[in-house]
């Protein structure tokens, strides 16, 4: 009892340590693919920091896998390098009673990451795309920057105006249209931003001004002055937006027939079969010689977890373009990797050298 508690800290403390590294790399990452969204205008800078919150809830749900391995490679090799196994062996602890301690630590884990899998990951993803859907039907108004020429729908608007006296309210105003076969100018000295309930549409209606129309290289010009006038702007705020599949409930993966959402089914639930996986493979991994140090099998590690990862978005893609059905779906790989653990296992333990006697 008092070795197994032993064990079980011991791959814990070194769980904290390597999950703080890990998570800070994720989320330097996060924070200047975020950065950039800002400045190519996909998201609203407001949204900045709730953008990384949600993404590094996402990706939590390869974190920890990857963590919970790493560190119980890292926390077995250590008594391997100081000797303490030695001492383990000769008080009765052997490869399986590591193994049970480690069975413990991955019960702790397999709720957490079926959570974060299965509900909060789909939750965080859907609250990104649902502010990125807002934020481009916002676009064209909520950026609009008095002094400045703001560009809108890939350039094909341009719109510019001097002041902005209320938040509704545009003064010494130009729009430029790019209507593909012709372009269009529209100046007025006042414009303000009106609403359509019943379209839940916005417009930015000119007040007595001008229009331009006519071919750019070419003299005729058509001219139209007016008292009023209306443009639709990409104001609509989204009523329903197409979620991606990542973004799903798991009530809808679970009773859909399609072969995209049993992929993404397969996909959840296999984060934490390749979580429960590498934490067992991790034990027959961590055995070292005491000269061979801590992290000499991490390598090793690092491109298993590599393989396995590749592996399982090839299967995801098999099953969702139906290349493979979907009761083949990706179990194959959780199969081969189990088939990797009985083997390193079986010769840690010793199995394959007594089956040699007995042959």
């Amino acid at each position: 009892m008092i070795i197994r508690d032993y064990i079980i800290k011991e791959v814990l403390r070194t769980f904290a340590g390597v999950f703080i590294v890990i998570f800070l790399i994720i989320l330097s990452t996060q924070f200047l693919r975020a950065l950039s969204l800002v400045v190519d205008g996909k998201i609203a800078l407001d949204f900045l920091f709730s953008l990384i919150f949600f993404k590094n809830l996402e990706s939590l749900t390869l974190i920890i896998p990857l963590t919970l391995f790493v560190s119980i490679i890292l926390a077995l090799s250590r008594l391997y390098k100081d000797s303490e196994m030695v001492a383990l062996s000769a008080c009765g602890i052997d490869p399986m009673a590591l193994l049970k301690s480690i069975l413990i630590v991955i019960f702790m884990f397999v709720f957490l990451e079926a959570g974060l899998s299965m509900i909060v990951a789909p939750w965080a993803n859907y609250k990104v795309q649902y502010a990125e859907e807002a934020f481009k039907s916002q676009a064209d108004l909520e950026l609009i920057t008095p002094g400045q020429f703001n560009i809108a729908d890939q350039g094909k608007r341009v719109l510019f105006t001097q002041e902005m006296p209320e938040a509704t309210t545009l003064k010494n105003v130009f729009l430029h249209l790019d209507n593909e076969d012709s372009e269009s100018v529209l100046v007025s000295e006042y414009a303000t931003i009106a609403m359509n309930s019943k379209q839940n549409a916005r417009y930015i209606v000119f007040q007595e001004g001008s229009r331009y129309d006519g071919i750019p290289g070419s003299l005729d010009y058509r001219v139209v002055h007016f008292k009023d006038y209306g443009v639709l702007m990409e104001g609509k705020m989204p009523n329903k937006i197409r979620l991606d599949r990542e973004s799903l409930r798991l009530p809808l993966l679970l009773n859909s027939t399609k072969a995209s959402y049993k992929a993404e089914l397969q996909w959840r639930i296999s984060q934490v079969l390749m979580m429960i996986l590498l934490a067992m493979l991790a034990v027959p991994l961590s055995k070292t010689k005491p000269r061979q140090g801590r992290y000499g099998k991490m390598a090793l590690a690092i491109l298993i977890y590599i393989a396995y990862s590749n592996l399982l978005v090839v299967a995801m893609n098999w099953v969702r373009k139906e290349v493979v059905p979907s009761s083949f779906g990706m179990w194959w790989v959780h199969s081969l990797f189990l088939l990797l653990f009985l083997i390193l296992f079986s010769y840690q333990m010793g199995w394959f050298n007594r089956f040699k006697h007995k042959a």
